[in-house]
């Protein structure tokens, strides 16, 4: 491995002044760092992070905390968050938590270990007062969704107003049975905005919740699947719309639809959440509420930047949902 001391032995200069070279220091003349990275490169020497670090010089490693790698949501927002950190140098670090609380505290140490110099969450569980502190102090940058109590700035949609238009709509087409399907625990329900809208319609038709109507910890495109089993299992109780908040779960629950030959929307009405690409190629096609992820995703991202580099914060933009009519509702 190519030290330190091979690019001063061929260049000439001392360890000092390579060292200033590769730190960008005043007194290092243009034509000697030329050189010096000349040699550098020729050599294929790459100067210690950690190092630089201690020096002050950052990682230039951006976290970005997701759940599942695997859900589209956070495919397409990571696209939208890469893009500006890189074209100023800046490389992106998925970290994935499986929605595992530990997982989530291991990444934010990495924050405090130095190993990375800012962290983007796209969801909060961990709203301790040290956690708190990094993001008053702009270290973490917190988008999406956070079910907390606490006082934070956060970069989202106005998720309450979103479900309340979307279940506003079914009740308005004469649904009165309408389930809510969601990836959230039956415990969080309480602190959803999400969840809250879809109530809130409810009560102004004056309609009564019911329990059994409501699917938590819904995931992925089998968990659609198997939450039909679940719906039709209620009889003569079972909704005549659902609400499901991810278009990936709705799909599930649409392709069984067609594997049981039940009509959508005559006999099951359907809307999903994010309008994922999926969404336009399903037959029928989604109805769903649209989040403005590339925007959500590009201004993160310019705030994140800004504040480890201690500049202005950027505009924030207007990230409003539009419901988007197909097929299924």
């Amino acid at each position: 491995m190519t030290k330190i001391s091979d690019v001063a032995e061929k260049t000439g200069y001392s360890i000092t002044t390579i060292s200033r070279a590769i730190n960008d220091h005043p007194y290092v003349s243009d034509k000697t760092k030329k050189k010096i990275f000349d040699a550098m490169k020729e050599l294929d020497y790459y100067p210690n992070n950690v190092a630089q670090q201690l020096r002050g010089k950052g990682t230039k490693l951006i976290g970005v905390i997701i759940s599942f790698v695997t859900n589209p949501f956070f495919t397409y927002l990571v696209d939208a968050i890469e893009k500006a950190p890189y074209q100023v140098g800046y490389q992106i670090v998925i970290l994935q938590t499986l929605e595992e609380p530990e997982r989530e505290k291991k990444f934010i140490e990495m924050l405090k270990k130095r190993q990375l110099d800012g962290l983007i969450m796209t969801s909060l569980d961990d709203d301790s007062p040290e956690v708190l502190k990094l993001i008053e102090a702009g270290k973490i940058v917190v988008c999406n969704r956070y079910l907390g109590e606490q006082n934070i700035p956060l970069i989202h949609v106005d998720e309450k107003k979103a479900t309340y238009e979307a279940t506003y709509y079914l009740l308005s087409k004469g649904h009165r049975k309408i389930g809510y399907v969601t990836g959230n625990r039956g415990s969080m329900l309480t602190v959803d905005p999400r969840y809250e809208g879809y109530v809130q319609a409810l009560k102004e038709f004056g309609i009564e919740l019911n329990s059994d109507c409501v699917f938590p910890r819904r995931l992925t495109i089998s968990d659609g699947k198997s939450t039909l089993t679940d719906v039709l299992a209620l009889g003569e109780e079972r909704p005549d719309a659902l609400l499901v908040i991810s278009d990936e779960v709705a799909s599930g629950i649409l392709s069984q639809c067609h594997l049981l030959n039940i009509k959508v929307p005559e006999t099951l009405a359907i809307i999903g959440f994010d309008d994922q690409p999926i969404a336009e190629a399903l037959y029928p096609g989604l109805t769903t509420v649209r989040q403005p992820i590339k925007e959500m995703g590009e201004y993160v991202a310019a705030l994140i930047i800004a504040n480890i580099e201690h500049r202005e914060q950027p505009e924030r933009p207007e990230l409003n949902t539009k419901l988007i009519i197909r097929g299924t509702a």
